[in-house]
């Protein structure tokens, strides 16, 4: 079984006021409801999911159909549209890690068994951009690609450990139910630790253990593995620590690959 399957993290239009074009944050939005569970949705679901008026999204549908990214099966139900293939195809060749470090989280699953994940920040996000599954039935998995909150889990107190003032005044306009003295003061504890361990903070039964990855003395990605919260126990935590730790270092000395180019 296969569970902590993330959908995009979606925010409504009106809650993105960095000066994004309304119409465009509307368009993004309607286009974050089409996943792998989800490739087809109805119209009504789509007016429902988006909180749009209704004339408003059949608007939306039809310039993007015209654009080729939305699909219409003539039955009321809508997908992502054959102009996308080229930009996935585009985008994986531009964000895709080396070999080298394809083989080191690969060696991190046989060693731990639990699924890794490398994940870098964007904007105030973060995002997995390689994964290796678990070799368990029970495993944890992400979407790679997806938008994931920086303000819950492992991962997101590594990351935040090299964020400029600009990402926690954001975090702080977007998320203002965190207490983020208290996330500062975890973050804090995490780069002088060199490592962080989480419990059901982004998913109730899901934990994690990541490490970050340096390239030139600053910290560009972390590295994780996650599972379920039965399997990490306090006699195996130090040994996840370690084993992560060790993938960490190796990664970092040997480099991403291209990839770094936008890190």
């Amino acid at each position: 079984m296969v569970y902590g399957v993330d959908m995009p993290m979606t925010e409504t239009a009106s809650g993105r006021a960095d000066g994004g074009v309304r119409s465009i944050m509307r368009a993004v939005d309607l286009l974050d409801l089409f996943d792998a569970e989800h490739p087809w949705r109805p119209l009504r679901e789509i007016v429902t999911l988006t909180e749009l008026p209704k004339t408003t999204v059949v608007r939306l549908l039809a310039t993007l159909e015209g654009l080729g990214l939305v699909a219409d099966r003539q039955d009321g139900t809508y997908g992502l549209g054959a102009r996308f293939l080229q930009w996935v195809r585009l985008s994986e060749a531009m964000w895709e890690v080396s070999e080298g470090t394809r083989r080191v989280m690969r060696e991190l699953v046989d060693r731990c068994g639990e699924t890794v994940n490398l994940y870098i920040r964007q904007d105030a996000s973060r995002v997995s951009i390689a994964q290796q599954e678990g070799t368990t039935t029970v495993r944890s998995v992400v979407t790679v690609g997806a938008q994931l909150p920086l303000t819950q889990g492992a991962t997101a107190k590594v990351l935040l450990g090299a964020a400029p003032a600009p990402v926690w005044e954001l975090l702080e306009r977007r998320h203002p139910e965190v207490d983020l003295a208290a996330l500062r003061r975890e973050v804090a504890g995490t780069a002088e630790i060199g490592y962080s361990v989480t419990h059901g903070e982004r998913e109730l039964g899901a934990s994690s253990v990541a490490v970050p990855i340096r390239r030139h003395g600053r910290v560009v990605a972390s590295l994780s593995v996650s599972g379920p919260t039965s399997r990490f126990t306090a006699d195996r935590i130090g040994g996840y620590v370690d084993a992560v730790t060790d993938a960490a270092q190796r990664i970092s000395a040997a480099g991403l690959g291209s990839v770094e180019v936008f890190l």
